[in-house]
């Protein structure tokens, strides 16, 4: 099955899960609708474009394991998230656990080969290691367990910031890196996306533990300046890539503006202890404009663009 149609089919369940679950973008299904996205639509293209042209041997089996897994393993959410949270529904979620964990190895195998240079695969890989931690929470929240004492929405917030920041951004980031590497702008952008990326989930763990606001405050900030340096690129490679095709250079403006709104808005949300004004940004308005803006806004303009103007040797297959 090729990549264009599994992210074809994955579309239509996703808009019927949608339509007939979510009823507002504040409500907390909305939550688990930008999950099914990553998982059903998102991670064909993103796994498309991860993928190691020099992988050999068990790397290369290991990704076409899950490409081929991908499909079901996701469709098999859907009726981990209609169950209520328990052993039936651990077991729907456990493929798509075992595809995260088979792409974290992955993603070792190649550390390991590559290093740490060149910065952009390192970037990417990592990416593929950050995952299998969203898958972890993915399956403590569709188990019902409680790690931490940690409530259930808490979980599933940690497991959806894994799919995007953990994994769509550094692929994407990796991917503007290759293409102008040169770029201090683009180098740094990778390295604050590393940090910050797990900072964000441990200081959102830390913080429903009674932790101080300073830790979230900080860690937005290192990774809000990560994701507003991709976003520059984003922009910079949309006005200046004359050569690449118009709806491509549009995409990549689109997903410059969401992503760097999605940031700010990140940003001051961690801010609203300190700001009163602030106070009327709350989860459920987080929820719809943060959440929308990064998923479908950033990574589905982004992702599309990219499959069409750097990898489609990959994406055709």
């Amino acid at each position: 099955m090729t990549i264009p149609l599994k992210v074809r089919i994955g579309a239509v369940c996703w808009c019927a899960f949608t339509y007939f679950t979510v009823a507002t973008f504040s409500h907390g299904t909305w939550t688990t609708a930008l999950l099914l996205l990553a998982a059903l639509v998102l991670m064909p293209m993103t796994w498309c474009l991860a993928k190691d042209l020099d992988d050999a041997g068990w790397a290369a089996r290991l990704w076409k394991f899950d490409l081929q897994l991908q499909l079901p393993a996701a469709v098999l959410l859907i009726p981990a998230f209609l169950l209520p949270a328990g052993p039936l529904a651990l077991v729907c979620t456990v493929p798509w656990a075992v595809l995260l964990l088979v792409m974290a190895v992955d993603g070792i195998i190649r550390i390991v080969r590559h290093g740490l240079h060149p910065l952009g695969l390192f970037c990417r890989d990592l990416g593929l290691v950050y995952a299998a931690v969203g898958g972890f929470w993915l399956l403590a929240e569709r188990a019902g367990w409680r790690p931490f004492g940690l409530n259930a929405h808490t979980l599933l917030l940690t497991a959806v910031h894994f799919h995007f920041a953990g994994l769509i951004l550094p692929v994407l980031s990796s991917l503007v890196l290759a293409r102008r590497p040169t770029c201090p702008v683009a180098r740094w952008s990778s390295v604050l996306i590393l940090i910050g990326a797990p900072l964000v989930a441990l200081s959102m763990i830390i913080l429903q533990l009674g932790g101080p606001h300073w830790l979230d405050f900080g860690a937005a900030w290192i990774l809000a300046l990560g994701g507003l340096g991709v976003a520059l690129q984003h922009l910079v490679l949309g006005v200046a890539e004359r050569a690449v095709h118009p709806l491509v250079r549009g995409l990549w403006v689109v997903a410059g503006v969401c992503l760097a709104a999605g940031m700010l808005l990140a940003v001051l949300y961690s801010a609203r202890v300190y700001l009163p004004t602030m106070a009327w940004m709350d989860l459920p308005w987080m929820r719809m404009m943060h959440g929308s803006l990064n998923a479908l806004g950033f990574s589905l303009a982004a992702l599309l663009a990219w499959c069409r103007a750097g990898r489609k040797c990959c994406c055709g297959n």
